[in-house]
């Protein structure tokens, strides 16, 4: 008994629940040796833990999807996916139908979580990577635009993929929804998807000040073709005037290879008329004044003013 008892315990971060153990083809007796012995601790009615086991994130929440036959979700998955700057905070998933309470959760109670979104991480029940990043974001819309572009840029989670779930969860009565997928279609039609918080500032910037008339319309990254077949790719743009905006950093820029690349690129575009203005974190701290220098940059080189900004 103990082996297999132990063994489930392994796989499960410590821990073993009544319901497991008679999976595993232990009896109601063993069990009541489980329930007597000293060598287990109860966390939760019919879930125990390996006394002498370290206690540890992934086991809290292993022990509450046991104890509530449930699956962990929005921000709890999104720690156990190590999606960046998320704050620590216990959520479950369970049917509708089920009645459970557990001390330390949010209980999300659902008529349905498809197969599609669902996954096991660290051997424990969570959602999907997708369906974890919208939840966040409905819950964090001030962590939407970074979460979408980090897992655009870093984690190979196609665009048309977000926009399909957060379409089949249902946009109309849900709050943020519809904010959230203006956020993923605004993304749509970009080749390349770049997370950076000072890039991501100045689109922001960008299309605030074309929404008040103030600059043309702009493209993010903007594809421009170098000689024949090669293409580059500017951070912002006003085409068909050729100056591109691009949002430098240090951190971006940590390592020789990073900063020649990016200089061998820019003297790419030079060769092909354009002119690339850098644009740094102190300029973005003060949007007025950047949007003013922008729209004098851009009239140098053939805008005919804000009078014009805006035709559609």
């Amino acid at each position: 008994m103990n082996e297999r008892l132990y063994d489930l315990a392994r796989s499960q971060h410590g821990l073993v629940s009544r319901k497991g153990a008679f999976a595993s083809g232990l009896t109601q007796n063993d069990w009541h040796c489980v329930v007597a012995s000293k060598a287990w601790t109860k966390i939760y009615a019919g879930v125990y833990r390996l006394t002498g086991m370290p206690r540890t994130f992934e086991q809290t929440v292993m022990a509450g999807c046991l104890a509530a036959n449930g699956v962990a979700t929005g921000r709890t998955a999104a720690i156990l996916w190590k999606l960046p700057e998320i704050p620590q905070h216990l959520e479950l998933a369970i049917g509708s139908a089920r009645r459970s309470s557990l001390p330390d959760f949010e209980i999300h109670r659902l008529k349905q979580l498809p197969s599609s979104d669902r996954t096991l991480r660290q051997r424990i029940p969570c959602t999907a990577l997708p369906r974890t990043v919208l939840d966040v974001c409905l819950v964090m819309p001030q962590r939407a635009p970074g979460l979408v572009d980090h897992v655009l840029a870093r984690r190979n989670v196609p665009l048309t993929l977000l926009i399909a779930r957060l379409d089949a969860m249902g946009v109309k009565g849900r709050k943020g929804a519809g904010e959230l997928m203006e956020l993923l279609q605004v993304r749509q039609g970009r080749e390349r998807h770049v997370d950076s918080g000072l890039q991501r500032k100045l689109e922001e910037i960008a299309m605030a000040a074309y929404r008040a008339g103030l600059l043309p319309k702009p493209a993010f990254e903007c594809p421009i073709r170098v000689g024949a077949r090669e293409w580059r790719f500017a951070d912002t743009a006003h085409p068909p005037i050729p100056v591109a905006f691009e949002a430098v950093g240090y951190l971006h820029h940590e390592t020789i290879e990073d900063f020649c690349n990016d200089r061998e690129r820019n003297l790419e575009l030079f060769g092909e008329g354009w002119v690339i203005v850098p644009v740094t974190k102190g300029a973005l701290a003060n949007p007025a004044r950047l949007v003013s220098l922008m729209g004098r940059i851009l009239m140098n080189h053939g805008w005919e003013g804000p009078a014009v900004a805006r035709v559609d």
